[in-house]
């Protein structure tokens, strides 16, 4: 299925980033969220396969394999993209689990916020049952959205985070292996929401 991107962003290129300004290497602590933000661009081959992926291991499966990265730059903002398949194992529900990640850092936090609140809007008109709602607890700002009805076994999800300069998105594709319920497909977004926001602590702890 074919990912909503939103057509004026040309941001999808995706770099990995390091330490925030004046955080002292502590993932923990809160990047600038003025002026040119906490993420500066650093261009790092490694970061794909650095990310948290464990914290997907429940419901989607482990890592297997090494992440495919790809480096892009382009239309305002240097990034990269990392593509990581995942496989069944212990208490796995789902399968054919794939995880797309896309980073983008732009050059202020004002470019970043008016980036994601057009990206939000966007989606709300163009993928108009998808479900949208704002996520709390992930970076500055998030939203979450589905591309299929919740009861489907395949399930198309998106988590779109904006944390000062820095825009992540991450689409996750999966089959489950009985119809979904509320509970499995919020626990589907919790695993994604605690993966996020560790992708977003290893960037800060790097470089």
């Amino acid at each position: 299925m074919r990912r909503h991107r939103w057509s004026g962003r040309a941001l999808t290129a995706l770099a990995l980033a390091a330490a925030a300004a004046g955080c002292g290497g502590d993932g923990d602590r809160q990047v600038s969220q003025d002026g040119k933000g906490g993420y500066p661009w650093v261009a790092t081959e490694e970061i794909c396969n650095a990310l948290p992926y464990g914290e997907l291991a429940d419901p989607l499966g482990a890592r297997r394999e090494v992440a495919d990265r790809t480096g892009r730059s382009g239309g305002g903002a240097p990034g990269f993209a990392c593509v990581q398949p995942l496989v069944e194992t212990g208490p796995a529900v789902y399968g054919n689990a794939k995880v797309e990640l896309d980073f983008a850092f732009t050059e202020s936090v004002d470019f970043a916020r008016d980036i994601h609140a057009r990206d939000r809007e966007n989606t709300a008109k163009e993928v108009k049952d998808s479900g949208l709602v704002p996520v709390q607890g992930v970076g500055k700002e998030a939203f979450r959205f589905g591309y299929d009805k919740p009861a489907e076994l395949h399930q198309v999800r998106e988590l779109h985070v904006r944390d000062s300069n820095l825009l992540l998105d991450v689409t996750v594709t999966a089959d489950a292996r009985t119809p979904p319920t509320p509970e499995s497909l919020k626990a589907l977004d919790a695993a994604v929401d605690a993966f996020a926001k560790g992708c977003l602590k290893s960037l800060r702890t790097r470089g």
